[in-house]
């Protein structure tokens, strides 16, 4: 059943638990979060002088992860900052060198952001954009040595979602997240790689679905 409250600022629909008092948005909170991550990966390992294309690196999967924020009611706008990290669950991905026969596999180590957050708020439910610095980190594995390098990355990330406050203190969220990277890295740490083999993150996009809670009374 939807109701309307009247204020000195106007009037908005509101659920039948608000008539209760208002659900608390403003505050701290910590949530869990779990969704599925396009990569977008490219670039060149030219061992044994055979160019091999390493944009079949693309560990695409699940990932997991968890959030923490901040938010500030503000009538019918919040205004939050979040902090969140992720990492992939079986995204690993391999390309296979053909002078040599090395096989180089890639997994991402994690994704995290550092953002903004500002949205409208319309009864429970929270509309939102949502922007700032980005960091990844992937595993790259070579056969034939089993070297390992590991690649940092970082950027931007920007995307929006919806986010509804089901009960006091939480709230379920669904949204989308870009993360614009495409910085070149070295591998110059595998065997037979040349000064200029290289691999780029390119840009990241992730749907993901998550839950929070608050964490003041």
């Amino acid at each position: 059943m939807i109701t309307c409250a009247a204020r000195a600022d106007g009037y908005w629909p509101q659920s039948t638990a608000r008539t209760q008092g208002p659900l608390p948005w403003t505050g701290p909170y910590f949530g869990l979060n779990l969704g599925y991550a396009w990569h977008s990966v490219d670039g060149v390992y030219d061992s044994a002088g055979t160019p091999t294309s390493l944009s079949g690196l693309d560990p695409n999967g699940a990932i997991v992860g968890a959030q923490l924020g901040y938010n500030w009611r503000m009538n019918w706008f919040l205004l939050g900052v979040e902090l969140d990290a992720d990492t992939g669950i079986n995204s690993s991905n391999s390309v296979t060198d053909g002078s040599i026969g090395e096989v180089i596999s890639g997994d991402l180590s994690y994704l995290a952001t550092l953002r903004g957050r500002l949205g409208v708020l319309w009864g429970d439910v929270l509309f939102y954009g949502t922007g700032g610095g980005a960091a990844a980190r992937y595993t790259f594995t070579e056969s034939l040595g089993g070297s390992q390098l590991h690649l940092k990355d970082t950027g931007w990330s920007y995307g929006g979602g919806i986010e509804w406050m089901v009960a006091y203190g939480v709230a379920l969220r669904t949204e989308y997240l870009r993360y614009s990277l495409g910085d070149n890295a070295s591998i110059s740490g595998f065997p037979g790689a040349g000064a200029g083999d290289f691999l780029n993150f390119g840009n990241i996009d992730v749907v993901r679905a998550g839950v929070s809670l608050r964490l003041a009374p």
